[in-house]
């Protein structure tokens, strides 16, 4: 394999975790928008979910996470040993705004999907690096880690801000986070977030630092 195939590889992939992120950026400002319009409407009709993100179909077109084959690997961890790390990647490595996690829990082929999509591993983490500024982004855990054969889950609050230029919103929820763990290896093989708010709710709590 030469030095230009490389290249290209490269190329490709930074255009693909580019894009990830101009697509959360475009949910940003497509809800925002719909929030102005529902706020200054002359008849003060709700703008619903689905209309606020119509757009969305294309989106998880695009991005549709390609196979990438199993990982070989397999977790022998105990339960509560997952669930001390699961926490230290919370709270200590704020993973949902850094994506900062330890990879080793995970399967390669694992998926990643919250309210707006769902992303392949690699792209989860290239996206999330670019989208949002962890240092100025909050991560809590309010309820504790638990953790068993099928799955770890565990409730958060947390303030993102995002790496939009000249201006940083910062946007506040909460919800849970399930982690589906493989009968076979143990590693997590899907990431799936709930939101107790929709993503209308969650832009209009917009503050912009």
């Amino acid at each position: 394999v030469d030095r230009r195939e490389n290249t290209t590889k490269a190329e490709s992939f930074g255009e693909s975790s580019s894009s990830l992120v101009m697509t959360k950026i475009l949910c940003f400002l497509t809800a925002a928008a719909a929030a102005m319009a529902t706020a200054l409407g002359p008849e003060g009709k709700g703008v619903d979910r689905r209309s606020a993100l119509r757009w969305a179909p294309a989106a998880l077109l695009l991005f549709s996470p390609p196979g990438t084959g199993a990982s070989a690997a397999t977790n022998k961890l105990s339960d509560a040993e997952i669930a001390k790390i699961v926490t230290e990647d919370v709270t200590e490595r704020q993973f949902l705004a850094t994506a900062d996690f330890t990879r080793s829990l995970y399967d390669d082929a694992a998926t990643f999907t919250d309210e707006i999509d769902t992303y392949t591993l690699e792209k989860f983490v290239a996206g999330t690096k670019k989208l949002f500024d962890g240092a100025k982004s909050t991560v809590a855990l309010t309820s504790p880690v638990t953790v068993d054969a099928a799955r770890a889950s565990f409730t958060f609050q947390e303030s993102l801000c995002f790496n939009i230029p000249v201006v940083k919103p910062v946007v506040t929820l909460s919800g849970r986070v399930e982690l589906t763990r493989s009968p076979d290896t143990g590693l997590f093989t899907s990431y799936r977030e709930y939101w107790d708010q929709t993503p209308r709710e969650v832009v209009l709590t917009a503050l912009f630092k």
